[in-house]
């Protein structure tokens, strides 16, 4: 017989119907897969069959279903508890957790993070398997604390990620925010800009005269730059934003984080072009 002795009787009933329902799917197929039973926060589940058959078939079910029931359904509030009691952010916990659990399924390739934190699943079911296979009665909460220590780092290191994550998607909001109101209280000082997205950016006015670095950098509006980290010469955003154009027309056959950015400032006042319509200056 295998047991697992939850903290809180709601997992025991969750994990319970989820081998309620693989048990009747096997049921039907001829699979032969013992009974199990709830008594308050525990489960039993008694199984019939050789100590092979459990090894080779059992152990890595029970390892693989309670490793999906720690991602699916407890991770999130781990994650979202240890932001709030940690970091303080109790109103925008929700909002973190919810970048957290992107970054740890994947969905944020341009985080360092991402490509580890994907990992843990591997690791889950491994230790879960580990611990099922040398013992047929199990503590849930005395698991996690001594077989789960580096899983709980990879989810401290999510939050902190995720923290990082939030507080650039806030700053990010406020700069493009601001351009658009820079946009909108300033009068145009060209009809139209052309801008040749590459390394170096190339500036063209509505007469299609190149607009050089210096001045660029004379028109800048310091409270609106956005690529604070950047060398002067490879600034774009600012730089257009600064120039205060009625019409902006790029130039790329990309549709990169510049471009979303831009649309979100210029709105219904940006024209995309491929690169070989660039005018000649």
């Amino acid at each position: 017989m295998f047991s697992i002795d939850f903290d809180y009787e709601a997992d025991s009933l969750g994990v319970y119907h989820m081998f309620k329902d693989d048990q009747l799917r096997w049921r039907k197929n001829g699979i032969p897969a013992g009974a199990v039973q709830k008594h308050k926060s525990a489960l039993h589940w008694e199984f019939q069959g050789s100590e092979r058959e459990w090894r080779e078939s059992l152990v890595p079910y029970l390892a693989a279903s309670l490793s999906d029931y720690i991602v699916k359904e407890k991770e999130w509030k781990w994650v979202k508890e240890y932001i709030e009691e940690s970091f303080l952010y109790k109103e925008e916990a929700p909002a973190i957790a919810e970048i957290a659990h992107s970054l740890l399924n994947g969905e944020r390739e341009e985080v360092p993070e991402t490509t580890l934190l994907q990992k843990r699943k591997h690791f889950i079911y491994r230790e879960m398997a580990e611990e099922i296979k040398h013992h047929r009665s199990i503590q849930w909460r005395p698991m996690f604390t001594f077989r789960f220590g580096a899983y709980y780092q990879l989810l401290v290191k999510a939050a902190s990620a995720a923290i990082d994550e939030y507080k650039w998607e806030q700053e990010y909001q406020t700069l493009v925010e601001g351009c658009r109101h820079y946009r909108k209280q300033r009068r145009p000082l060209h009809e139209a800009v052309h801008i040749l997205l590459q390394e170096e950016p190339v500036f063209l006015n509505e007469n299609k005269q190149v607009i050089d670095e210096w001045t660029r950098l004379d028109y800048l509006e310091p409270k609106i730059v956005f690529e604070d980290q950047l060398p002067f010469e490879y600034m774009v955003i600012s730089p257009a934003v600064s120039l205060s154009p009625r019409y902006l027309y790029l130039y790329t056959d990309t549709e990169d984080g510049t471009v979303q950015t831009f649309k979100k400032i210029f709105e219904e006042h940006l024209i995309v072009l491929p690169p070989d319509e660039w005018p000649s200056g």
